[in-house]
C-alpha cells in the first residue's frame, strides 16, 4: 500500500470537519462550544460523548475513548490509520497516491475492501465499454436513468462469462481467497477453482453511509434467469441487516428534512433521487431491522414507509411500525395507487407530484391499522374490533417518550371511540408485561454469563470487593467540586469514569460530568437527599475533611504527593497519577494471579505476559504524566 505523505494527511485533517464526520454516526446537539451526543462506543442513555470543533477532537467521559478525527473514523469503522485517512480524503476530495494493492501486512478487512473497490471499478467500466453490456445500457435508457445517476450510484455490468471478474482480479494480483471472502466469487463444488458470482447482470454497488463499497446487488437481464436479484452474502464487511441502500447519497437531505422515505428496490432509490426526491433509502432486500432504524435515527425523526398493499406488505409495515416507535421515531405509512411502484410513479408524474402524494396520503400508524382492518373485515365483529384495539395499544406501548405516548393514546381513544380511561389500564398492563419480558431476558442472559464465567476463567473488569474510594480520587472529587467546570473538563478529559471506584465515588463523578455537559453546576445536590445517603456522606467527608494521599507513594514509587496547600492544577495532576497507578497495580495483580493459575494448569500464558508487559510500559507513561490532557 502506498505511503501517504504527511502533507496530504494534514490537508485532509484541515479540510475534514470533525462535527460533520461524527454526525454521520451520532446525533449531536450543540452545548456551549462543544457538541454532545450518545457515545457510539458504549451503551448509554445520558449523553457523555463530546466533540470539540475548535480543537478537532472527541472525548467520551463515560468510557474514556478520545482522539482526533482519524482515530474516531479508525475506531468506529474498524480501519487502520491509512484506511481512515483515505476514507476522509475521498470525503473532502483530496487526491492521495494510488494504492498499489493492500500489501502483505494488510488486514483481511483491508484486503476485502480493496477487492470490492476493484470489482466496483471493473463493473462500472464494463457497463460503458463492453460490447455485451448493450442490453444493460438499453435497460437503463428505457428506465430513464441518466448518465449522472449511473456515475453517482456506480451502476455497472457483470460480463456474461464464468470467470471474467476472477481473471481480471487475478491479473491485478488479487488473491482468489480474498475475492471469495468479499462475496465476489464462489468455490466450485469439486474444490478445483472458482467462478464469478455475478454473470450477465446489471450491478448496483451497495455503499456504506460513508461511501465504502460493501457489496453488490445484481439484477437479471434475461427473463429466464433466476433469481431476479442476486445480492452479496454476509461478509466480514457486509451485514445486510445494518446497511441501507442509498443512505450515502441521501443522508444530508435526510438530515436537513429530518425525514426519510423507505422503499423496496434499488431502481426506486435511483429514480427518486434523479427526480429530486433525495431523502430515500431501501432496506437491501430485508425486512426493516432495529439496526437499520438505529442508523436512520442519527439523521431523521420521521420514517415514511411505502408498502405493497398485499398481506405480506401489510405485515412487514406493521412490524416496522413497532420497531420505529420503539426507537422513539415517528412512522407514517403510504400505499401508492394500484399498479404503481415508486419508480413508475415518479417517471410518469415527476418528483414534486410524488412528494405531494406522500404528504396528502400518509397515515399515522393508528389510521393505517384501522383502515386496513376495516378493508379486511376485521371490524365487523366484536372479537375482531377487540383484536384491532389490542394491536394499536401494543404499538402505543412501544413508545418510550411519556408525552408522545399520551398523545397517541388520546388519538387512539378518539379514533376507536373509546374513552381513554378505558384504554389506560390495558396500556399499563401491556407495558408491565413488556417490562417483565425484558427483565426475564436480562436475567437469562445474566445466568448464561455467570455460567460462562464459571466455566471459562477470564480477565474481567475490575469489581471492587469494597466500594471505599482511595484518597487520590477523593482529592479529585474535592477539586472538581471546588474549582468547577474547568477542573471537571480537565480531570474527566484525562480519566475515564471507570477509574473511579464503583459506588458513591463513580456516581459523584458521573453527576459532575452530567452537570458539566448541561452547563448547570450545582454543588448543593450532593449534600441533599436526592443523590442518596452514600453520596451525601462522601460529599460531606471530602468537603469537610482535608484529603491528602498517603506519603507511601513518595517512598515506593517516587511519585509527587499532592499537598493540602498546593496549587489546584498540580494537586489534581498528582492525584490523577496516583489513582491511575493504583488501577494499574490492581490489574497487574489480577494478571499475575491468572498467569500463576494457567502455569499451574499447564496452559499457555504468552498473551497474559504480553498484557503485563504493556501495563508496565504504560506505568512509565503515567509516571511521566503523558496521559493527562493539556489544560
Amino acid at each position: 500500500m502506498s505511503i501517504i505523505p504527511e502533507s496530504s494527511i494534514e490537508e485532509v485533517r484541515s479540510l475534514a470537519d470533525i462535527v460533520d464526520v461524527v454526525a454521520d454516526y451520532v446525533r449531536l446537539k450543540k452545548r456551549g462550544s462543544n457538541f454532545v451526543g450518545l457515545c457510539p462506543f458504549h451503551s448509554e442513555k445520558t449523553p457523555s460523548f463530546n466533540v470539540n470543533p475548535k480543537l478537532g477532537i472527541f472525548k467520551c467521559f463515560g468510557c474514556g475513548e478520545g482522539g482526533d478525527i482519524f482515530s474516531f473514523v479508525s475506531r468506529v469503522e474498524t480501519l487502520s490509520f491509512p484506511e481512515s485517512v483515505r476514507l476522509l480524503a475521498e470525503r473532502v476530495n483530496v487526491t492521495l497516491p494510488e494504492e498499489d494493492g493492500p500489501g502483505e501486512d494488510a488486514s483481511e478487512t483491508e484486503a476485502i475492501y480493496h477487492a470490492l473497490r476493484f470489482a466496483a471499478r471493473f463493473f462500472h467500466d464494463g457497463l460503458a465499454q463492453m460490447e455485451d453490456a448493450q442490453v444493460s445500457r438499453d435497460y437503463l435508457k428505457n428506465r430513464g436513468v441518466s448518465q449522472d445517476s449511473i456515475k453517482s450510484f456506480g451502476i455497472g455490468y457483470a460480463p456474461d462469462g464464468w470467470d471474467s471478474l476472477l481473471t481480471a482480479a487475478t491479473a491485478a494480483h488479487l488473491d482468489p481467497e480474498v475475492l471469495e471472502g468479499a462475496g465476489l466469487i464462489i468455490a466450485k463444488k469439486d474444490g478445483k477453482g472458482y467462478y464469478d458470482r455475478y454473470r450477465h447482470r446489471l450491478i448496483f454497488p451497495i455503499f456504506s453511509h460513508v461511501g465504502k463499497v460493501l457489496g453488490f446487488g445484481g439484477r437479471i437481464l434475461r427473463e429466464d434467469d433466476e433469481p431476479k436479484y442476486i445480492n452479496s452474502p454476509e461478509t466480514k464487511v457486509y451485514n445486510k441487516s445494518r446497511v441501507l441502500y442509498g443512505l450515502y447519497h441521501a443522508k444530508n437531505t435526510i438530515r436537513s428534512k429530518e425525514e426519510v422515505i423507505m422503499v423496496e428496490g434499488y431502481t426506486d432509490v435511483v429514480s427518486l433521487n434523479q427526480s429530486g426526491v433525495e431523502n430515500v433509502v431501501a432496506s437491501s432486500g430485508t425486512a426493516l431491522t432495529e439496526d437499520q432504524i438505529g442508523a436512520l435515527s442519527r439523521y431523521a425523526k420521521t420514517i415514511v414507509l411505502l408498502y405493497d398493499a398485499d398481506q405480506a406488505g401489510l405485515r412487514a409495515a406493521l412490524r416496522a411500525i413497532d420497531l420505529i416507535l420503539k426507537q422513539g421515531m415517528i412512522p407514517y405509512a403510504v400505499s401508492l395507487p394500484d399498479g404503481e411502484d415508486p419508480d413508475s410513479f415518479v417517471r410518469t408524474h415527476g418528483g414534486p407530484k410524488f412528494e405531494t402524494y406522500l404528504r396528502e396520503h400518509r397515515q399515522n400508524f393508528i389510521e393505517f391499522v384501522l383502515e386496513n382492518a376495516a378493508k379486511a373485515g376485521r371490524m365487523d365483529s366484536p372479537e375482531g374490533q377487540a383484536a384491532v384495539q389490542r394491536t394499536i395499544i401494543q404499538s402505543i406501548a412501544q413508545i418510550p417518550d411519556d408525552l408522545v405516548r399520551e398523545s397517541y393514546l388520546r388519538s387512539a381513544s378518539s379514533s376507536l371511540d373509546i374513552p381513554d380511561m378505558q384504554l389506560r389500564p390495558i396500556l399499563a398492563a401491556t407495558m408491565k408485561g413488556d417490562r417483565k419480558k425484558v427483565v426475564i431476558r436480562a436475567k437469562r442472559k445474566s445466568d448464561r454469563d455467570d455460567f460462562h464465567a464459571r466455566q471459562t476463567p477470564a480477565i474481567t473488569e475490575r469489581k471492587e470487593a469494597s466500594h471505599t474510594p482511595i484518597p487520590a480520587e477523593k482529592k479529585l472529587l474535592q477539586l472538581m467540586l471546588e474549582e468547577g467546570t474547568a477542573m471537571i473538563e480537565w480531570v474527566m478529559g484525562s480519566m475515564p469514569l471507570s477509574d473511579f471506584t464503583e459506588g458513591a465515588s463513580r456516581s459523584m463523578a458521573t453527576e459532575l460530568v452530567r452537570q458539566y455537559e448541561a452547563e448547570e453546576l450545582d454543588r448543593r445536590i450532593f449534600f441533599g437527599d436526592s443523590m442518596g445517603s452514600d453520596i451525601q456522606a462522601l460529599a460531606a467527608e471530602i468537603m469537610m475533611v482535608a484529603v491528602e494521599p498517603s506519603q507511601n507513594w513518595k517512598r515506593r514509587k517516587n511519585i509527587s504527593v499532592p499537598k493540602l496547600d498546593e496549587d489546584a492544577s498540580e494537586a489534581a495532576a498528582g492525584a490523577m497519577v496516583i489513582l491511575k497507578l493504583h488501577r494499574i497495580e490492581e490489574t497487574e495483580e489480577r494478571l499475575r494471579q491468572e498467569i500463576y493459575q494457567r502455569q499451574t494448569a499447564g496452559e499457555d500464558t504468552l498473551e497474559l505476559n504480553q498484557k503485563l508487559l504493556e501495563l508496565q510500559r504504560f506505568e512509565k507513561v503515567v509516571k511521566d504524566r503523558k496521559f493527562i490532557a493539556s489544560e
